[in-house]
């Protein structure tokens, strides 16, 4: 009983301690882990090596990219095997945790991320006031700096822009985009957070100015695909007529506030430059990287090329030190059409065992955001994409919105 409080306890901080550590997340994965599997005891449903053999094709995929890596080079990088721990170990304390544990895992996360986005916003804005003069560098190159401040505002926008409102933790705007998207279907498509409209709606807000803050332009993206189906499953005309009001007033909002529609104008003009002139922002770089698929051979493609033997060779080309920002496309090219293949199974596995509007649209937005960046190589996409995966084919709640709040008691 000792064992299960303490394995209680440190399951529902999992998720938020991504956020703000990584060795705490790494500590807190190895403790439950041996919980969990002692706990059990062997003691597993007849399905549940079936399943878990699911949720080990993307793990699969990687450790084929590696093997051609040994063959290629004589070298195999284990460290990539230990940065994923967390699909070899996900299943068993999902598995354990109760389903009441479980859902207070995702009330703690809502929160935990409702009450940080908070302190950030207001932080930010505090010293947006103190620094209304001052010009802050770091954000964008020097001339575009320069050329934002000669604008006359009310607050200094360059607080409040994705790379300073992080002050106090070290986070890519995309991952906190994707964790605010989370919380906020969490809150529109489950009956998980048994809260007042008001306060819903409250928290609805701050996650939706947090992603706009942030000017992440996948998150950008996955709150208006978001409130599309928000739109769409609405069943009465007020509800549709909220959604529409929403998505029209979140368009003012995103070309109103200078830094975030400054990041978005840097985007599209990058796409709409000639092809002769000087590319420097991440949207160029994300667009010459892909177009070096063009120097793998088929037989390259088809078999694979090595997880870190692509990168050197995509590196060779284009001069660009960083990883294809494409899951699908990394993969590909290490891992070959086996690998592929075998990332497609992972990833629409939970829709298998849950038909849930929260499900599909979870599954939805990981794709979405795996379109533009390498979230599987990532601690915060890894722990993060397989907890929720776990909880889609292991766990035991219920997402459908009508019948989550049976559940919660």
């Amino acid at each position: 009983m000792k064992l299960e409080k303490i394995f209680n306890f440190l399951f529902v901080l999992l998720v938020p301690s991504i956020i703000v550590s990584f060795a705490a997340n790494a500590i807190l994965l190895i403790i439950l882990s041996i919980i969990s599997i002692y706990q059990l005891k062997g003691n597993y449903t007849k399905g549940f090596f079936t399943k878990y053999c699911l949720f080990l094709a993307f793990f699969v995929s990687v450790i084929i990219g590696l093997f051609i890596d040994l063959v290629l080079n004589n070298e195999f990088d284990i460290s990539q095997v230990t940065k994923r721990a967390a699909f070899i170990l996900m299943p068993f304390i999902i598995y354990y945790a109760k389903k009441h544990i479980q859902i207070l895992s995702l009330k703690i996360y809502v929160y935990f991320l409702s009450s940080l986005s908070f302190m950030l916003i207001l932080l930010g804005f505090i010293r947006s006031v103190l620094n209304r003069d001052k010009i802050l560098y770091g954000n964008w190159d020097s001339k575009t700096t320069e050329a934002f401040y000669e604008q006359d505002v009310f607050i200094n926008w360059g607080e409040l822009s994705y790379k300073k409102i992080f002050f106090i933790l070290d986070m890519h705007p995309s991952y906190y985009a994707l964790f605010s998207c989370i919380a906020i279907i969490i809150l529109l498509f489950t009956g998980l957070i048994d809260l007042k409209k008001k306060w819903k709606r409250a928290l609805l807000i701050l996650h939706v100015l947090m992603i706009v803050l942030v000017s992440s332009k996948t998150g950008l993206i996955s709150l208006f695909l978001i409130l599309t189906v928000a739109f769409f499953s609405a069943k009465q005309i007020k509800q549709k007529f909220i959604a529409t009001s929403v998505i029209a007033g979140l368009i003012v909002i995103v070309m109103s506030i200078p830094s975030t529609q400054l990041r978005i104008k840097k985007s599209f003009d990058s796409m709409s430059l000639n092809s002769t002139e000087l590319k420097t922002t991440k949207t160029d770089d994300r667009i010459t990287l892909w177009k070096s698929l063009g120097n793998f051979s088929a037989k390259e493609l088809i078999l694979g090329h090595g997880y870190h033997s692509s990168v050197s060779k995509i590196y060779s080309h284009t001069g660009i030190d960083k990883n294809l920002h494409n899951q699908f496309l990394q993969i590909l090219v290490g891992s070959g059409i086996i690998g592929f293949s075998l990332l497609i199974i992972f990833l629409v596995a939970p829709l298998r065992y849950d038909q849930s509007l929260f499900t599909k649209v979870f599954f939805g937005l990981i794709v979405l955001n795996l379109l533009f960046e390498n979230m599987l190589d990532r601690i915060w996409g890894i722990i993060f994409i397989s907890f929720f995966y776990a909880l889609f084919i292991f766990g035991e709640i219920n997402f459908s919105l009508n019948k989550t709040k049976e559940t919660i008691d």
